[in-house]
């Protein structure tokens, strides 16, 4: 679909709305009356100038700027009966008698009010033009007015019964009239300068309606208001246009997702998946420069929240799920000049504050992962070659299309859209659900005891069983001694039900003989993960193993550890994030991203790991000739034994069962010349074959290579200890479900939740410390701070971890733990800090200097770092 013509531009403009003809005549008249008046002896009509003096001569009157003229005519034409304001007696063109241009006015506008959104209003280009009856308005709306009416096939919805509508266009008719249409849209704004739109989405992303006053210029406020809001301005005289173009792309990927549950083959064959959707033709279709680009962002995000309902998900076809959509494309198609900053300008912060955390929670979990959108071509949906939809399908699956859909495959959850949101209010809403889920388990119990208590025992049970007793008990808790923290949780937690495992933790963490109760805010549960982590990945542990130049930790190759206690930690490291607990372990990104369930793997994955590895199949992947020497065979070193092996073609569907690998070659590290037992290697989880007739591996040709790569960076992170990583994902997904941890959408965000970071900022603990005993404005506290501030950030962070046990600062920052100086009245001043774990509090006397602060706190973090009793 072509641009219209010149000559069609010219004639739509000719034929202009009698509503918008009557609406411009209205307002010019009203404001010429209020200005110059009727000059008629006869007149009384108030809302004309010489009415209003006829009428009081002999009182002294404003005079109406053009300004406030526009107001007040726009105040009485948004009334009811506006036409009864119209002076009988005024004509624009002679005024009984007199000639008055009233088109041609020359009044001053006077002075602006910036602060006044009405004057700021009325100076706009827009309300200038259809207050002026002589102003060439009509050009633009034609050619607006034509593609509103090009789009309204794009906005029916389409009933498909026995066949589909052969009105229905086809993908690249809707490409090509969406694109045109959009282009119209952009082609209304005025001016794209950077600066122009930085201050448009300045308050657009922050949901104002208009921009505060602090962003007009002091020295010429009318001038910077007039220039910068003509971009506003201009996104006013397109909006209805780009609305309809949202809510056809929303339409037509709404049609799309209904025909994508229709399966009329078991299978599609490549061509069937090559061939584009809407979304891909767009992609393709969409080739704007550098401001159009930046004015489709920010009118698109304007487009959004006007349409948004307010709730945390959308429907699809709608046009604020149109809108999000559109906003998707462009951020796949950012410029590289862009890149950098592209994540800055989409960002919508006021979707956040609008939404309550605990209704985000509530939708995520009723929604099902089927609500995020999925655009890949469905089987049987067809472009025939006259571009209309061809559609195969059996009785069943027309069903399907007749509305019977559940509210969760017609609506859109926000959340997976990842740059609505940042990873602290992502972490927030995750730890919403986990805290409904333990909610709900709490109430279990709470429920279970109440209903035994309205049961008399039997007479012969004095004491009810364990089974009873974990039924009955509220919390999760266990009993840990501090030097067989791993064991004695294994033991405690081994065929604990389901239901058990979601209810708040509660730790009694001591030596074997002294178990007491953590009363805690988190500080006993912090130093159970803490030692729990530092048993776990110690080196002589045998269960994973640390990049001594990255300082990451993965699963260690070959490891002779049980399966069982991986799944152990899979299950602690689950209870750990479930309970909110961020963890003082480091794992490289690849871990993350298998464990949000991608198993797309690229080099550029396993870079922070095996930096050295993907530099190698980088420049095998770049440089010609670099395959000459490769062969699919992978190295596999383990256990004093270095093996050649490739993968087994059968494919693994039941998570116990043995991972079969082949063994091309093996040999002993320290004995080359040795023989290796292949069949009889007993390594949990692993079966090894030796064929009988040895083929050597294929090369690796130039068409290969990436086939090669791929395969590599898979054994490298996944097959070469694929036992253990099944082990720890079965433990991981008893506490947490794959669709609540999908919510960080990235491996990052969840690193970021998991880790935390160990960075310290000591100005920002400072601000959320609380006292007890101590005035916060106090010399001594500000002497206190000054003594920590001096310190290096590791002596920093020993304190963070004498007062918290934290070993790393939250997402969010140090605000998320607690942290509180309280006073200490001890007998003697030569007594040490002490610190209580449980509750988050640094015990500090008040020493006679700043010096012996220094020197007595030091000391207690010396001997104090390790262990804190029970709390």
């Amino acid at each position: 679909m072509a641009e219209p013509s010149t000559s069609f531009a010219q004639s739509s403009s000719a034929i202009m709305t009698t509503d918008t003809l009557a609406l411009q005549n209205l307002l010019s008249r009203l404001v010429g009356q209020l200005l110059h008046g009727c000059r008629s002896v006869a007149c009384r009509e108030c809302m004309c100038d010489t009415g209003r003096r006829n009428a009081s001569p002999n009182r002294p009157l404003r005079n109406y700027t053009p300004r406030s003229a526009r107001a007040i005519a726009l105040a009485l034409a948004g009334g009811a009966l506006p036409r009864k304001h119209l002076c009988v007696h005024y004509s624009s063109a002679t005024g009984s008698g007199t000639d008055i241009k009233t088109e041609d006015d020359t009044k001053p506008e006077g002075p602006l009010d910036p602060s006044s959104f009405e004057q700021l209003l009325c100076d706009t280009t827009s309300i200038r033009d259809i207050c002026h009856r002589s102003a060439k308005i009509s050009l633009r709306p034609g050619k607006l007015e034509y593609w509103k009416q090009t789009l309204s096939p794009l906005l029916q919805r389409v009933v498909i019964e026995d066949a589909i509508p052969s009105s229905l266009l086809g993908n690249e008719q809707a490409c090509q009239i969406i694109s045109n249409a959009l282009r119209a849209c952009l082609d209304t704004v005025t001016d794209g300068r950077m600066d122009f739109l930085s201050y448009a989405d300045t308050h657009i992303r922050d949901g104002s309606a208009y921009p505060p006053v602090s962003y007009v210029d002091s020295h010429h406020p009318a001038k910077r208001w007039n220039v910068r809001h003509k971009v506003l301005d201009s996104f006013e005289r397109g909006q209805d246009l780009l609305s309809l173009v949202c809510e056809a792309v929303a339409m037509r990927a709404d049609l799309e997702t209904r025909l994508q549950l229709l399966r009329s083959r078991p299978s599609r064959t490549e061509a069937d998946r090559a061939r584009p959707t809407l979304l891909l033709l767009l992609e393709r279709k969409l080739d704007l420069d550098h401001a159009a680009y930046m004015q489709a962002i920010v009118w698109l995000k304007k487009t959004f929240i006007l349409h948004w309902n307010r709730e945390p998900s959308i429907s699809l076809s709608s046009t604020a799920s149109g809108a999000l959509t559109m906003l998707e494309l462009l951020k796949q198609l950012a410029p590289l000049d862009l890149l950098g900053g592209a994540s800055v300008w989409f960002k919508l912060p006021t979707i956040a504050h609008n939404l309550a955390v605990v209704d985000v929670a509530e939708s995520w979990t009723a929604g099902s992962p089927r609500n995020q959108c999925d655009f890949d071509r469905p089987d049987g949906f067809e472009d025939s070659l006259d571009g209309t939809f061809a559609l195969h399908m059996c009785q069943d699956q027309r069903s399907l299309l007749h509305g019977r859909r559940t509210d969760a495959d017609t609506r859109r959850q926000l959340l997976p859209t990842d740059f609505l949101f940042d990873t602290a209010q992502r972490a927030l809403y995750f730890r919403m659900i986990n805290h409904l889920k333990m909610q709900n388990a709490h109430s279990k119990a709470g429920k279970a005891a109440a209903l035994r208590r309205r049961f008399p025992a039997h007479p012969h049970e004095h004491e009810p069983k364990d089974q009873v007793k974990h039924e009955e008990e509220h919390y999760l808790l266990l009993n840990v001694s501090r030097t067989n923290v791993l064991s004695d949780a294994y033991d405690q937690l081994w065929q604990r039900r389901s239901g058990e495992l979601f209810r708040p933790l509660r730790v009694r963490l001591g030596e074997s003989d002294e178990l007491e109760v953590g009363h805690d805010l988190g500080g006993v549960q912090i130093e159970f993960f803490n030692l729990i982590c530092k048993q776990a990945f110690a080196e002589d542990a045998g269960l994973f193993a640390t990049n001594p130049i990255t300082g990451l930790s993965y699963f260690r190759v070959g490891s002779l550890q049980p399966l069982h206690m991986f799944e152990l930690i899979g299950l602690l490291i689950a209870l750990a994030i479930y309970n909110g607990i961020t963890l003082p372990l480091s794992f490289p990104n690849v871990f993350y991203k298998l464990l949000l369930g991608d198993h797309d793997l690229t080099y550029d994955d396993v870079t922070d790991h095996w930096p050295d590895i993907a530099k190698s199949l980088r420049y095998v992947m770049e440089t010609r000739g670099a395959e000459d020497d490769l062969s699919f065979s992978f190295p596999l070193e383990a256990n004093g034994i270095r093996i050649f092996a490739h993968e087994s073609s059968a494919c693994h569907h039941d998570l116990n069962e043995l991972i079969t690998i082949k063994v091309a070659d093996a040999m002993p590290t320290t004995y080359p010349s040795a023989d290796v037992d292949i069949e009889g290697l007993e390594w949990p989880g692993f079966k090894f074959t030796c064929p009988d007739t040895l083929v050597a591996p294929p090369s690796v040709s130039a068409s290969d290579k990436a086939r090669y790569i791929s395969s590599y960076v898979n054994w490298l992170a996944v097959r070469s200890v694929e036992p253990q990583l099944r082990a720890f994902h079965r433990g991981f997904k008893r506490v947490i479900d794959a669709h609540s941890l999908s919510i960080f959408i990235t491996p990052a965000n969840l690193k970021a939740f998991m880790e935390g970071s160990a960075h310290l900022d000591i100005n920002k603990l400072r601000e959320c410390t609380r006292y007890d005993g101590y005035d916060p404005n106090s010399k001594y506290i500000a002497s206190f701070w000054t003594v920590v501030k001096s310190w290096p950030e590791e002596k920093q962070k020993q304190l963070l971890k004498f007062v918290t046990a934290a070993e790393r600062v939250p997402i969010g920052g140090p605000e998320h733990l607690t942290f509180v100086v309280q006073r200490a009245r001890p007998t003697s001043l030569d007594y040490l800090p002490t610190s209580s774990t449980c509750f988050g509090t640094l015990q500090l006397p008040h020493y006679r200097s700043a010096n012996v602060l220094d020197e007595k706190l030091s000391l207690a973090l010396e001997y104090g770092l390790e262990g804190f009793g029970t709390g």
